[in-house]
């Protein structure tokens, strides 16, 4: 069984977890509730490089349920790896069917891994100080 350590996970609109990301790629939360049904994969996570606990599927009414929890707490802690990101929708006018090769999954593909991008360039760009330019680099 291979072990998968959880960096972020990106929700929906209404807060339900959609997608984890994992440092070997971007896992749809639906295939992830499946490895961990079958026990093909035992995915991980906890609030620091110490503690660590595994992520459980719940089966529920409306689907699989991921739930992980290190503090004690009834609470699902899973929903603290969401970085917390504003999304503003805009509308646009419709642009011209254009005729896509690729598979529904291949396309659903690129936008995981265009969404595990994002966030890991906003998760970077807040961690790190803002260089200077009028003075020697920081210590």
């Amino acid at each position: 069984m291979t072990d998968m350590k959880i960096e972020f996970v990106a929700r929906d609109e209404l807060g339900s977890i959609v997608a984890l990301i994992t440092p070997h790629g971007v896992v749809d939360a639906c295939t992830a509730s499946a490895e961990i049904a079958r026990g093909d994969v035992r995915y991980v996570t906890g609030p620091d490089s110490f503690v660590r606990v595994p992520v459980r599927a719940i089966s529920d009414t409306g689907g699989a349920y991921l739930y992980a929890n290190w503090d004690g707490s009834r609470r699902n802690n899973l929903h603290d790896l969401a970085p917390v990101v504003r999304v503003f929708r805009f509308s646009a006018p419709a642009a011209e069917a254009a005729e896509d090769t690729r598979s529904f999954r291949d396309r659903g593909a690129g936008r995981f891994a265009r969404l595990a991008q994002s966030i890991r360039m906003l998760v970077r760009t807040r961690q790190r100080p803002a260089l200077c330019v009028d003075c020697p680099p920081c210590a």
